[in-house]
């Protein structure tokens, strides 16, 4: 794994978390083996959602998460 603990951003709080809510965002980060990395942010793309993570310090930041 990439990281040891994932947590909220407040862009996510406020902008996406109606859309997609946290147990959603959770159980597709744990479940998806197609991550894409890009410099320290990663990419998650499923036939359903949208998910862009930012690792710091090995802690995941979820910014975006959306439907597609």
């Amino acid at each position: 794994m990439l990281f040891k603990a994932i947590k909220k951003t407040q862009h996510y709080i406020d902008f996406h978390e109606r859309d997609v809510p946290w147990s959603e965002v959770i159980k597709i980060i744990f479940e998806t083996k197609n991550m894409r990395k890009r410099g320290d942010k990663i990419q998650i793309e499923t036939n359903k959602y949208y998910i862009l993570l930012k690792v710091e310090n090995r802690i995941a930041y979820v910014i975006n998460a959306k439907r597609k």
